[in-house]
């Protein structure tokens, strides 16, 4: 079977109910469905197998779960995931007591479990991928090493129920994070995050922004 996009033109409510309703006759049939879509939740709650497309060209395939977590490069990374990833520049800097990523207005330590696969590249320019939901306010995380706070200005609250998403400026970069329902944070201040590296990711500044974490 092939569906091309059957929900588009579809209310929010209604796709929801479909999706469901498709996955059900795809179980039920036990028949391989090929499911063109440009929306990746779609893809994600659908699929067993997806595959990422740039311009006709084949950016990544795979389980739905394995690809969110260990994107290939920085189009997948930033395609799949809502919201998406957010990406930094930065440049990896080797010193005595290991080695810091560096960029406009923060220095994190990498992350012993990254460390060694990001040492050799020591020295080079990157994009750093980090999730909202791997930045959270500081008040709300137990245990934390205070090089991995993050202090940005909140420029956009938007509460879900469940979570509430800020729109953050860090240096003159704008970030989104994912935080706890019940923050504090108020527009125009500042805000203490925790940045949960042990899930970044390091992307080449060339394309086709191979990820260094799948080298």
């Amino acid at each position: 079977f092939l569906f091309d996009e059957p929900l588009s033109n579809l209310d929010a409510k209604l796709r929801v109910q479909m999706r469901a309703e498709i996955v059900r006759l795809h179980h039920r049939l036990q028949s391989t469905v090929i499911y063109v879509t440009h929306d990746q939740v779609e893809a994600m709650t659908m699929g067993s197998k997806i595959v990422i497309q740039d311009s006709g060209k084949i950016m990544q395939a795979g389980k739905p779960i394995d690809v969110y977590d260990s994107p290939d490069n920085k189009f997948v990374a930033g395609f799949i995931g809502s919201p998406a990833m957010n990406f930094l520049e930065v440049r990896l800097v080797d010193e005595e007591d290991g080695l810091w990523a560096e960029g406009d207005g923060f220095r994190f330590p990498v992350p012993s479990t990254k460390a060694a696969k990001y040492a050799p590249h020591a020295g080079g320019k990157f994009f750093l991928g980090i999730r909202p939901e791997h930045l959270e306010d500081v008040d709300f995380v137990k245990e934390y090493d205070p090089k991995y706070i993050m202090k940005a200005k909140v420029e956009l609250i938007e509460p879900l129920g469940s979570s509430v998403i800020l729109q953050i400026l860090l240096g003159q970069k704008m970030l989104v994070a994912q935080v706890d329902s019940h923050t504090g944070a108020r527009v125009g201040e500042e805000i203490q995050l925790v940045a949960d590296l042990e899930n970044m990711h390091l992307f080449s500044t060339e394309y086709p922004h191979k990820s260094l974490d799948r080298a």
